[in-house]
């Protein structure tokens, strides 16, 4: 089950892809790099400053974050600053709906029906691959301009996990959801109460279902 994240403000978004790389140089000046795990995301977030007086914005908070965590729940979050690709802004937006996955033909690739024509996305901007209960956030990796509303190929970064993904899932640009989970306790460190409002930070590590 997935809830959403109770806060909108923010005063730090630390979420960025852990590679899943390690590398290792030899005594030569050789570089080894093996990969021990897909791509995922993972950081900590940082809310904007929460009063422990009136409605008690803390107390709220830390609260949701033990029951989520209690319970085993996934978070679907939007970034705010990346709502929708760069070029556009809601009053701008021309697509209706979601775009559908028509291939992977490589896992740094994706095959795309259903875009606008004409659709400008730029290197940075972000998306989501949403099949069944799993949602897969990535960055489009090179600038493009939409060709054709049939068969698009947009490529992302960081690689996509191996084996989930089957055409037909919707491929989503505006809002983007990452499904994430909270780690245990990682808010422990800024959940005291203080005199005045300040905020809370909690870590989060993306999972796919």
């Amino acid at each position: 089950m997935a809830v959403d994240l109770p806060i909108t403000g923010f005063s730090g978004i630390g979420a960025l892809p852990a590679l899943g790389i390690n590398s290792q140089r030899s005594e030569g000046g050789l570089v080894i790099t093996s990969r021990r795990a897909d791509p995922y995301w993972s950081g900590r977030l940082t809310s904007g400053p929460l009063s422990s007086m009136g409605d008690n914005e803390r107390a709220s908070l830390i609260a949701w974050l033990y029951n989520t965590v209690e319970l085993n729940l996934r978070v679907d979050w939007v970034h705010p600053r990346h709502r929708l690709p760069r070029a556009y802004t809601a009053a701008t937006w021309p697509m209706v709906g979601n775009a559908s996955l028509v291939d992977v033909p490589d896992l740094r690739t994706i095959v795309v029906s259903g875009l606008t024509d004409g659709l400008v996305l730029q290197r940075g901007d972000r998306l989501s691959i949403m099949q069944d209960d799993i949602i897969i956030h990535r960055w489009i990796s090179a600038d493009l301009v939409v060709s054709s509303a049939i068969s698009q190929s947009i490529a992302l970064t960081p690689r996509l996990p191996i084996g989930v993904l089957a055409p037909a899932a919707a491929v989503v640009l505006e809002d983007p959801k990452m499904r994430f989970m909270i780690v245990p306790e990682s808010w422990r460190d800024s959940a005291g109460e203080s005199y005045g409002p300040s905020p809370i930070s909690f870590d989060i590590q993306e999972a796919l279902r």
